[in-house]
């Protein structure tokens, strides 16, 4: 039997003894009124009567016996009375060390679970494949579990990753897979999951999916998991502030998707700083204090309407910014003097492109050139992990510095590429899977943190103060328990980097800003 199971039969126990002496004590009552009659019956008797006559004699007999019958009656309804008292202190003391026990063994399950997840390793990648569309040719097939085959031109290429998704994979599939990692944010740690892959590969759709809930993506699924669970532990005594925020990086400049200013949030200035809890943040971003569905479902929709989306020959419909929803998580348990702060962040990166087939002009080139800039950036981090540099150029691009702490082994991060499966994409999804295989294998050097603190039992908590402080001015707020604050927690980067300006593993071999790697490094990029 579970701890939590023994705990339930034990306070069914204990509300059924206390019921038992409730009785008890109910009858001892009755018992000791009956009795208080008789004597006051008997005395009237004798009172009123002679003692000369046998039959009256023989009735206060009857009644003497009646009184004592009723004495020893009462007496045993009070041992029993006494018996069933110590029953029920017995009952809850039992329940209170039961209880103890579970706290224990679900601080020691938050513990084990994490420990899990750290032998999974620090940096996962899992693949999901688009399903092909319709009369176009496949050049990519899992022939076995979590492995794929691509045959482009005439190699054929085989790869594994800790997951791989079919077309038939469900959004629910994907979301049970990840979902310890989401659990991780409740325990403390700073989490980051990513989606990468080609323009047109679904990338929006596994993050955001639709507004039905069976076609929920990452996003909702992870905030509908944390609010379902933040409540189940409130019966443990946890009490959780959630604070929300969407951050656009767009042409290499910080954007609050969530801002409620006309133009565009043009007039904020958008910088990443330092923060003692969650690492880093961005300042002047717009905090709400989420508790629902129906606030995420809104939240959504507004950063929708606000972000950048364009048309190319490669999509009709094509995010043309990477977003960041960042979601900030504090808990405090009074009884056990306990404070969890967490950091769960939900990256949908723009798609890469190849300028030759997107045939971007005007905005759309310089949206498309910013792209692989940042993507490229972000290949430039996982290169210099896997060759064990000793400077990671994280200030290459807002994306890069917003992705370190997790990168840089402060938190959990996961990867979850994206690819087409037509004979037309072979080219991307190759490079794709390519820069998916270079990352699982890379080390993330250094063990993630869990932020917990004590705090003083008897100090009242406020809620109000889980929201990270803004130390620059001009911040906003969507109501009034929420700060102007934005931001993904982790360790600054040594100063110093120069922009990065290498293309994405995606990008065309002509893309602009390309330059050769310096000598004697190992090239991994797919040109």
């Amino acid at each position: 039997m579970t701890l939590s199971a023994a705990v339930e039969e034990t306070k069914k126990s204990l509300t059924q003894a206390q019921l038992d002496l409730k009785a008890a004590q109910d009858k001892s009552t009755n018992l000791t009124q009956d009795k208080e009659k008789l004597e006051v019956a008997y005395q009237c008797y004798k009172e009123h009567h002679g003692t000369n006559n046998s039959e009256q004699m023989m009735a206060i007999s009857e009644l003497q016996h009646s009184v004592d019958q009723l004495t020893k009656k009462v007496e045993s309804a009070e041992l029993e009375s006494l018996a069933q008292k110590i029953n029920v202190e017995k009952q809850q003391a039992l329940s209170c060390n039961l209880e103890q026990q579970l706290a224990e063994a679900l601080r020691r399950g938050r513990e084990l679970h994490n420990v899990i997840q750290e032998l999974k390793g620090n940096i996962r990648v899992f693949c999901r494949v688009r399903p092909v569309a319709e009369g176009a040719e496949r050049s990519l097939e899992s022939p076995e579990e979590n492995k794929l085959q691509l045959w482009h031109g005439p190699e054929n290429y085989n790869f594994s990753f800790d997951k791989v998704f079919t077309p038939a994979s469900m959004q629910e599939e994907v979301f049970d897979e990840l979902s310890g990692l989401v659990q991780s944010a409740l325990d403390g740690y700073k989490v980051c999951i990513f989606a990468y892959g080609q323009t047109g590969s679904g990338k929006t759709f596994t993050m955001q999916g639709t507004s039905e809930p069976r076609s929920w993506g990452i996003i909702p699924r992870s905030l509908d998991k944390i609010f379902r669970t933040s409540e189940q532990m409130r019966a443990q005594g946890w009490v959780w502030s959630l604070q929300a925020s969407f951050i656009e990086v767009y042409n290499e400049s910080l954007r609050d998707l969530l801002s409620d200013d006309e133009g565009g949030d043009s007039k904020s200035v958008h910088v990443i700083q330092h923060h003692d809890e969650f690492g880093t943040m961005v300042t002047n971003m717009t905090s709400i204090e989420v508790n629902s569905m129906a606030q995420i479902k809104s939240l959504m929709a507004k950063a929708a309407k606000h972000r950048a989306v364009g048309s190319t020959d490669m999509n009709a419909v094509s995010s043309r910014s990477h977003s960041v929803f960042a979601l900030y998580l504090k808990g405090t348990n009074a009884g056990l003097g306990s404070e969890l702060t967490g950091a769960l962040h939900l990256v949908d990166l723009a798609g890469s492109e190849r300028l030759d087939k997107s045939h971007a002009v005007g905005d759309r080139l310089k949206e498309t050139q910013n792209i692989n800039r940042s993507l490229s950036s972000l290949a430039d981090v996982f290169l210099a992990k896997a060759e064990n540099r000793p400077h990671v150029p994280f200030r290459n691009s807002k994306l890069t510095h917003l992705m370190e702490p997790c990168l840089s082994g402060q938190g959990k991060t996961m990867m979850v590429v994206n690819v087409g499966p037509e004979q037309t994409n072979a080219h991307e999804t190759l490079c794709s899977l390519r820069f998916a295989s270079q990352v699982s294998q890379c080390d993330t050097g250094g063990k993630p943190k869990r932020t917990c603190k004590s705090i003083n039992s008897g100090n009242s908590v406020n809620s109000s103060s889980s929201r990270p402080h803004t130390p620059a001015p001009g911040g906003r707020s969507q109501n009034t328990s929420s700060s102007a604050t934005g931001a993904y927690a982790g360790q600054r980067s040594p100063p110093g980097s120069a922009p990065g300006s290498r293309s994405p593993p995606n990008a065309a071999p002509g893309a602009q800003g390309r330059q050769r790697p310096p000598s004697g490094s190992r090239q991994t990029h797919c040109w």
